[in-house]
C-alpha cells in the first residue's frame, strides 16, 4: 500500500498518570512502546513526528515536535505541530494506541471533513484523528479559554467518525491495559 503524505504527528507529552509511570517508555515487543508506535507509523505514513515535552527520554532517533507549554494535554501537541509543520492537514495517533491500521488511517486521510477521527464499537477516539489547519483557530480559542477537551471542539464544527475496530483504537491507561496490549501483541506475533 503506498504512504499516507499526510503528516502523522504522535502524542506523547502526556503525564500517564492513570498508569503511574511514563507509558512513552513501557516495553512492548522488543521496544518501548513509543518505538513501536513510531516503527509502526513509519510504515504507514512518509513523515512520522513525535511531540512530547521533552526529546532526551527517547532511546531512538526521530522527528520531534518539543512542547514548551507546561501543560499537559493533548490540545498542546496539536496547536505545537500546526504552528511548526505548516501543513494544511496532520494525522494525530496517541502514543498509547499501538494498534491502529493502515486502513483506517488512510480512510482519516482521506476525509474531506475539518475534523475526522476513529469511531470503534461504542466509543469516539478523537486522538485517532485527522484535522485540517482550518481547525487551528478554534484549537487556540479553546487553549486559551482552557477547555482542553477535544470534545468540545469537535461536536460544535463539522467533523466525520471513521468506523474501525475496537481492537486497534485500544489504548493504554491503565497497568490492565497494559497486560491486555502484551496478550494481544502476543496474539499477533
Amino acid at each position: 500500500m503506498a504512504k499516507i503524505m499526510i503528516p502523522c504527528v504522535i502524542l506523547a507529552g502526556g503525564k500517564s498518570s492513570r498508569l503511574g509511570k511514563d507509558k512513552t517508555q513501557i516495553p512492548l515487543g522488543k521496544s518501548s512502546l513509543s518505538e513501536l508506535v513510531f516503527t509502526h507509523l513509519q510504515e504507514i505514513c512518509g513523515q512520522v513526528y513525535i511531540s512530547a515535552k521533552e526529546r532526551d527520554k527517547f532511546g531512538f532517533e526521530a522527528a520531534f515536535l518539543i512542547e514548551r507549554d507546561p501543560i499537559y494535554a493533548p490540545i498542546v501537541g496539536m496547536i505545537n505541530a500546526f504552528k511548526t509543520l505548516k501543513s494544511k492537514e496532520i494525522l494525530f495517533v496517541s502514543v498509547d494506541t499501538p494498534f491502529i491500521t493502515h486502513k483506517t488511517l488512510r480512510a482519516l486521510a482521506d476525509s474531506k471533513a475539518p475534523i475526522a477521527y476513529a469511531q470503534s464499537t461504542d466509543k469516539a477516539h478523537y486522538l485517532i484523528s485527522k484535522w485540517q489547519d482550518c481547525m487551528l483557530d478554534a484549537l487556540l480559542w479553546a487553549y486559551k479559554s482552557k477547555m482542553y477537551a477535544l470534545h468540545r471542539i469537535i461536536e460544535s464544527h463539522a467533523h466525520e467518525g471513521i468506523s474501525a475496530s475496537d481492537e486497534e483504537c485500544f489504548n493504554i491507561n491503565t497497568m490492565t491495559d497494559y497486560a491486555q496490549a502484551l496478550a494481544l501483541l502476543g496474539a499477533q506475533n
